[in-house]
């Protein structure tokens, strides 16, 4: 009887455990949702998020100068097709491939952005606006030593005032001039993109230097520097290239970079935001920047890079660049037609629709 006793004892405190197992999971509130994961034509509402949701943004920036050989009117430009303007013509792919198309698009939910200089035709942000990009309108940024090595590069420093944008978690930038060939969403989730602590080195923190904010996130690559490397490529570059970067705005990190620009010789102006950003996130400083995923983004990409599984790849297919790998620029062009008839039906469409209304 002793025996038999035992046993119920301990069925019932099994029982007991289970239910009260039981009862914690069902009245848990957690949620595993990072961000929306629906893909297009899903409808969403607000009770699909969680109301902590990180808000990330992908970006990218159009200068109205960026190109010295277009039309001298916005007129002649739109008679020419936007044939001469090649980053505006980059932009709206860019923006077909991340938001509509079917091989390369992302999560529909995460916006897309497109930094203007002030310059930027109205007609053309109207397009790009239609074409379902955000347009932040910003001032340029300039310093009297600061000149660049080229002449399309002369307001590139306005790229830095992504990091004024502190409504969003994280912003993945992709300059204009980028192929996308596969969704992109899974770099937000990239461990190099995790907030780190800026380190206290005293030899890094210079006097005259503003100050550091006291955490950050700046990820990217290095530049190759030519189409003969291997791939995967090498991760353990010094140098990083800004064509393809994520990062945390900090207003704190943004007066920080001011401070460089108010510090002639401080870094090589050539490649003016490349190298400041060089310089602010160098690898022996106190806010190194930390490689991502090589497949993210290349830079002097090959077709080899896109047959390893690389996903966006960074040159300008629009020009004659002999140097340019064939595949990747026909299958640029094949995305700009695309593009071009995805947005021709659309524009017709809703013009009928409006025309009924």
């Amino acid at each position: 009887m002793a025996t038999n006793a035992k046993t119920i004892s301990l069925c019932i405190f099994l029982f007991l455990a289970s239910a009260l197992v039981t009862l914690t999971l069902r009245s848990s509130q957690h949620s595993t949702s990072w961000f929306p994961t629906a893909r297009k034509g899903v409808s969403r509402t607000s009770q699909q998020f969680p109301i902590n949701a990180p808000k990330v943004a992908f970006a990218t920036f159009l200068a109205g100068n960026s190109n010295p050989d277009k039309k001298e009117t916005d007129d002649e430009s739109a008679e020419a097709n936007d044939d001469d303007d090649g980053y505006f013509l980059g932009t709206r792919v860019l923006a077909y491939q991340l938001l509509h198309s079917k091989s390369a698009g992302t999560n529909n939910s995460i916006p897309f952005l497109v930094l203007c200089t002030t310059d930027v035709s109205s007609r053309k942000r109207a397009r790009l606006k239609r074409d379902g990009a955000i347009i932040v309108l910003v001032e340029k940024l300039s310093a009297d030593w600061v000149h660049a090595a080229v002449e399309r590069w002369a307001d590139v420093l306005a790229k830095l005032r992504l990091f004024q944008l502190t409504e969003y978690t994280k912003i993945c930038f992709i300059d204009a001039d980028t192929l996308v060939t596969a969704p992109l969403d899974g770099v937000f989730f990239d461990e190099a993109t995790l907030t780190q602590a800026t380190l206290p080195n005293p030899a890094e923190i210079l006097p005259d230097e503003g100050a550091l904010p006291r955490t950050y996130m700046f990820a990217t690559h290095g530049d190759y520097w030519g189409y003969e490397h291997p791939y995967p490529p090498p991760t353990d570059l010094s140098y990083l290239n800004c064509g393809f970067f994520v990062f945390t705005p900090s207003t704190v990190l943004f007066n920080y970079y001011l401070s460089l620009l108010a510090l002639p010789g401080r870094f090589d102006p050539g490649f003016p935001e490349q190298n400041l950003l060089n310089y602010a996130h160098r690898r022996d400083g106190n806010m190194p920047w930390k490689p991502l995923w090589y497949g993210w983004n290349v830079n002097w990409p090959t077709a080899r890079d896109w047959r390893g599984g690389a996903r966006s790849f960074h040159a300008k297919y629009w020009d004659g660049d002999p140097s340019h790998d064939l595949v990747l620029k026909a299958i640029w062009r094949e995305q700009r037609a695309e593009m071009e008839g995805f947005y021709r039906g659309r524009d017709l469409a809703l013009g009928g629709v409006r025309n009924k209304t």
